[in-house]
């Protein structure tokens, strides 16, 4: 099941501790630039670096299977004053793999990047290809885990060049509390991004992690 237009709202509404797609619409405004499927050790430093550049924060959801094989590149991450998520170990869906492996990669991936950087990590999880099942929902949720989904997608997984994908970035409707999509390992999104920084700087908006903009209640 992917989270719909119609579903996401009312999941936010009705228990806005286990699960975000937005932050509030008011002022400061400000969006969230997310990150999935990291870290990769050909684009996340350069991200970093642009990122740094344009003063912004950032939330990676990491794979923890990517996680363990680059441990040092969680270390920067979070050094570097960018906040961590998780995406799963292997990136699998809840329907594939059912509710109790589901919920145990979450467990697993969140106990190493904690260990990673030797301190407690919020436990945002980011499902992977944006699906979940009522009952991974749910159980997560008991986990203690709160469900961070995006209300939009660069679609950067799909826009093969940096030219088209800052064309389709321009063209979304973004304004403050929007959580937006991107991966890591895109390399068109890393080209793209500075530009992509400076038209959302052009209609006066900031940057803030999803912790930031989307505090749990």
């Amino acid at each position: 099941m992917a989270f719909g237009t119609l579903l996401k709202p009312l999941l936010a509404r009705l228990a806005p501790s286990a699960f975000v797609y937005r932050g509030p619409r008011n002022a400061p405004a400000r969006v969230s630039l997310t990150f999935d499927d990291g870290p990769d050790p050909r684009h996340t430093r350069r991200l970093l670096d642009v990122l740094e550049g344009a003063g912004a924060r950032g939330t990676f959801f990491l794979q923890g299977q990517n996680a363990e094989g680059h441990r040092d590149l969680v270390r920067e991450i979070h050094a570097r004053g960018h906040e961590l998520g998780n995406h799963g170990y292997f990136h699998c869906r809840a329907r594939d793999i059912g509710i109790p492996a589901y919920v145990a990669e979450a467990r697993r991936t969140q106990a190493l990047l904690e260990e990673c950087v030797g301190a407690p990590v919020a436990p945002l999880f980011r499902p992977p290809y944006g699906e979940m099942t009522p009952g991974a929902t749910l159980a997560l949720a008991r986990a203690g885990f709160r469900i961070v989904h995006w209300s939009l997608d660069s679609r950067d997984s799909f826009i093969a060049g940096a030219a088209e994908l800052l064309e389709y970035v321009r063209g979304l409707p973004v304004g403050g509390g929007d959580i937006l999509l991107f991966h890591e390992d895109q390399p068109q999104t890393l080209e793209a991004l500075p530009a992509i920084l400076d038209a959302l700087r052009a209609r006066s908006l900031g940057f803030a992690t999803v912790g930031a903009l989307a505090p749990a209640r």
